[in-house]
């Protein structure tokens, strides 16, 4: 017994062969929906001539730019009736009601494709559902706040998980060097990475069912750069950000002036449906930040697995399954929890509610009323005990943090490597864990979630724990009485973390003085350089870095963020690096450059945060440490 069909059957005039104007198409699509129930799609264009010879051809077209949309229900056999024996009726009765319709004369051929129900197969263990064993239900989670719930509009944590359920990406981010294609077909750098090419897919629409093309690309990226406050801003704003150029309807290349293959990561983003704001709405890109439709988008401008109920309401977001998602191509990378996508997303709801006291989000998780929940260091020590009974499940994951001493190069003293050798040396790594809660060792300011982060940590060799030659080291210096510093902290900080540095520097002969400072003061004395050393914990960015910390030139020092460490050869290693195609042919210069980094110790590296969440036991689908939690939204589900 079959559960679900799709049939696709594309009809095209135009002269004999490949039609020339690809205008001239006329192709129906019939959705049985399991989820919904059944309907039937007629994407259709009308010929542009009069009486054209009838030609019909397999495939797409990317130039199709003004497609009418229609919605006729057909009656077909029951979805529970369904066999192979009646599919060939089901396509019959469809041609009918299309020939009747639209008056063709003659129909040569029809692509058939039939979905079917496909089995959900669990990577890691190998267990199989089918769709109806695991669809259904509604789960709540807790955010801070929303604002906006456009893509590249985002101003919170809480719109990004409403953006990512109703709008797919282009790209999803498994981690910082890891990117899969979503509504992207293939992708490709060229010029020695000054030109990115784009091809869309041919099978992604709007749910009003008006194809995504390039030209809602080119609006987006006009949006985006004419909003300051966009996640986009800065990016396409950048000087090596030239343009982008449509070649037709499903092709687009981006243009920089010099290599830039970190741009690519600012494509990990929904797009916006240009037929709704412009042609529909009236609204110019340009002055779309300022439009009422920001806060909550029109349904029709929807491409992923859910719709924003449009009933939602701030501090009660609803999500309700798109029975029109054009589903995931997948890869080795997504999805997470099964080897294929399910063709529409398993839960029936996902509501967001607005808690903003860590207290009352604990109480509602431990009362069942919230499925998921992000915590403090403070309260997870008890949170992992309770999740060992099985009440609930627990995960933890490097947050893309890491904690770091800033060192101030300005200062005679510390502009000397041994001094700064001397200083990494003397730290006794395990014992700088116990002080920092929640952390795991590092050397490298680079996200621990990249795949090029673990390649770097195995294949460079860290400074050696040695307190006696970090002395002699001191004493060749022209300190062999010590020397005093001052680290400059938020008030706050861990108490052992202090004791512990205290400590391990005094084995070596620094006297380290700590002054407290509120979070204000601290921040303005770094800008303005007015420190020895200053305590921080900093955010790792998404694509991972080959110069942290490092300048080129003294004129580049504008101000204390920029601690004064200058290397010219790491800058002409990363512009060796930057032109370099794919991750493989560039792991060589980071290995390189990091090897001199990490010898010369620009600033005191001490760990990598970690976050813990924690899930009901009945819900599936969340994986700690592969992108952001709602990157695979569609795929989690309730266990029955």
């Amino acid at each position: 017994m079959l559960d679900t069909y799709a049939f696709h059957i594309f009809l095209f005039f135009g002269e004999y062969g490949l039609p020339k104007n690809e205008e001239q198409v006329l192709a129906l699509k019939l959705r049985i929906d399991p989820c919904s129930g059944v309907s039937l799609w007629l994407f259709v264009l009308l010929p542009t001539t009069n009486n054209p010879p009838p030609t019909i051809f397999q495939g797409s077209f990317p130039n199709v730019t003004c497609w009418h949309v229609l919605q006729k229900p057909l009656p077909v056999p029951n979805k529970t009736e369904f066999s192979s024996s009646n599919i060939m009726e089901v396509i019959h009765k469809f041609l009918e009601v299309a020939v009747r319709r639209f008056s063709l004369a003659i129909l040569i051929l029809v692509f058939v494709s039939s979905s079917f129900t496909a089995v959900l197969k669990v990577r890691e263990t190998g267990d199989e559902f089918t769709y109806a064993e695991v669809a259904g239900g509604t789960i709540y989670l807790p955010v801070d706040t929303t604002f906006s719930f456009l893509p590249g509009f985002e101003l919170s944590e809480g719109d990004f998980w409403v953006t990512f359920a109703i709008q797919d990406p282009l790209f999803r981010l498994a981690s910082g060097d890891e990117l899969s294609p979503s509504l992207v077909e293939k992708f490709e750098w060229r010029g020695s990475n000054t030109q990115l090419f784009i091809e869309l897919r041919r099978d992604i629409f709007w749910y009003d069912g008006t194809p995504i093309t390039t030209a809602d690309i080119e609006y987006s990226v006009r949006a985006w750069r004419n909003t300051d406050s966009s996640p986009l801003f800065q990016t396409l704003n950048d000087p090596r950000y030239e343009g982008l150029t449509i070649i037709d309807s499903k092709s687009v290349v981006f243009s920089f002036t010099s290599a830039y293959p970190e741009f690519i990561n600012s494509l990990r983003t929904g797009i916006l449906a240009k037929h709704v704001y412009q042609d529909k709405l009236g609204i110019a890109p340009e002055n779309l930040k300022t439009s009422h439709e920001m806060d909550k988008p029109p349904l029709e401008a929807s491409s992923g697995p859910f719709l924003l109920d449009q009933k939602s309401v701030k501090g009660n977001i609803v999500l309700k399954r798109n029975p029109n998602w054009h589903g995931e191509s997948g890869d080795d990378l997504f999805p997470l929890v099964f080897d294929n996508w399910p063709e529409k997303s398993l839960l029936d709801e996902i509501r967001l509610v607005e808690v903003a006291e860590p207290s009352d989000r604990i109480d509602m998780f431990e009362r069942g009323e919230l499925h998921l929940l992000f915590n403090g260091p403070e309260e997870n020590e008890a949170l992992i005990r309770l999740s060992s009974s099985e009440t609930f499940t627990s995960g933890s994951f490097p947050d893309g943090t890491y904690h770091v001493v800033l060192i101030n190069h300005r200062n005679e003293l510390l502009a000397e490597k041994a001094v700064r050798q001397a200083m990494k040396m003397s730290l006794n790594y395990e014992s700088l864990l116990e002080a920092i809660p929640n952390s795991m060792k590092t050397f490298i300011p680079i996200d621990p979630r990249t795949a090029l982060f673990k390649t770097l940590e195995a294949q460079i060799v860290d400074l050696p724990y040695d307190p006696e030659r970090a002395k002699s080291l001191l004493a060749n210096s022209g300190y062999p009485d010590g020397i005093t510093l001052k680290i400059k902290v938020y008030h706050g900080v861990e108490t052992k973390l202090l004791e512990e540095l205290r400590r391990s520097w005094d084995r070596i002969g620094v006297k380290l003085e700590v002054e407290k400072l509120d979070w204000g003061t601290l921040l303005r004395d770094i800008n303005g350089a007015d420190y020895e050393l200053a305590y921080l914990r900093v955010q790792a960015f998404e694509y991972p870095e080959i110069a942290p910390w490092t300048n080129e030139y003294e004129h580049d020092l504008s101000t204390g963020w920029e601690v004064g460490y200058l290397n010219q050869q790491i800058f002409r290693i990363l512009r060796r690096a930057a032109i370099e195609p794919d991750w493989a042919s560039r792991t060589p210069y980071y290995l390189g450059a990091y090897r001199i980094w990490t010898n010369d110790v620009p600033v005191l590296i001490l760990a990598h945060s970690l976050s813990y969440v924690f899930w009901n036991s009945e819900l599936e689908g969340p994986v700690p440490g592969r992108g952001e939690l709602y990157e695979n939204l569609a795929e989690w589900f309730l266990k029955r």
